[in-house]
């Protein structure tokens, strides 16, 4: 969008109530949601927009901060505000698949598989899947998980062999994790527990997500049960954190709300 584009889109309201800086939100938000404005695409200067309305440019500044809080806009230093790519929530109260959620979102998913072996665990990974004391091999899937080739999140997951014999076979360039344990295996995937701490990137998962080696992230670590109790999964994740924000929706717990906590994963892409 150019500044004569702007200025012959962009309409005052008549309701002198509403604050310009809000007019000016609104227009770019509308824009934005409605693709008019494409992801990654440049907005003019904020000296453009105030010249051609005549406002100040702290009004300006004020609408540019609340779309970059939105999510809705990214600044880079010298070089102006950008649309942001749209994120993808990820909802944490319930079984999260990577492969749905892009699909949900119009992104095209894929994983580059690093490593798919079935390997003997260490005490750290037999206690923590719960092993029983004669099982002591694990399924180990590490990936890189993209959308729209860009890379987003680093994996690494084992899974109880016992549970998935042969599993080491299917190619996860291809197919789902989770949708091979329920149809294949026919597991029944009940519930997980994240745990979500920020972190500086390390060197090797930093050259994996193209980033700068300590650049902020989230590491979440992930303990999976089946519907019995059993443990049929411990997964690390690695993502930028310009690439993750998360979301809580908090409820009044009483008898008529089945969850008093609603705690979502937003993942730009």
């Amino acid at each position: 969008m150019d500044v004569t584009t702007f200025k012959k889109d962009f309409q005052f309201s008549l309701d002198t109530t509403i604050p310009m800086y809000e007019q000016l939100t609104s227009f770019f938000r509308l824009q934005i949601q409605a693709e008019i404005l494409s992801p990654g695409e440049k907005l003019i200067t904020e000296k453009e927009i105030s010249d051609a309305l005549n406002i100040s440019r702290t009004t300006v500044r004020q609408a540019m901060d609340q779309l970059v809080a939105e999510g809705l806009l990214i600044r880079h230093r010298g070089r102006g505000s950008f649309v942001a790519s749209p994120k993808m929530k990820r909802p944490l109260n319930q079984l999260y698949n990577f492969t749905d959620n892009m699909n949900e979102l119009g992104a095209t998913p894929s994983s580059d598989v690093l490593k798919c072996c079935v390997e003997e665990v260490d005490p750290f990974i037999h206690q923590v899947l719960n092993l029983p004391p004669n099982q002591t091999l694990a399924f180990h899937l590490t990936r890189l998980r993209c959308a729209n080739t860009e890379p987003i999140l680093f994996e690494d997951t084992f899974i109880p062999y016992y549970l998935c014999e042969g599993i080491e076979q299917i190619d996860f360039r291809r197919y789902s994790l989770y949708q091979t344990l329920s149809n294949r295996f026919s597991l029944n995937l009940y519930h997980a527990t994240e745990t979500i701490e920020a972190i500086n990137i390390g060197k090797s998962e930093a050259e994996l997500l193209n980033c700068k080696s300590k650049s902020p992230g989230y590491k979440i670590t992930r303990l999976s049960h089946l519907d019995n109790g059993v443990i049929f999964e411990y997964t690390t994740s690695i993502t930028k954190a310009d690439r993750c924000m998360f979301q809580l929706e908090l409820y009044k717990n009483n008898s008529n709300t089945k969850n008093a906590l609603d705690f979502q994963r937003h993942v730009s892409l």
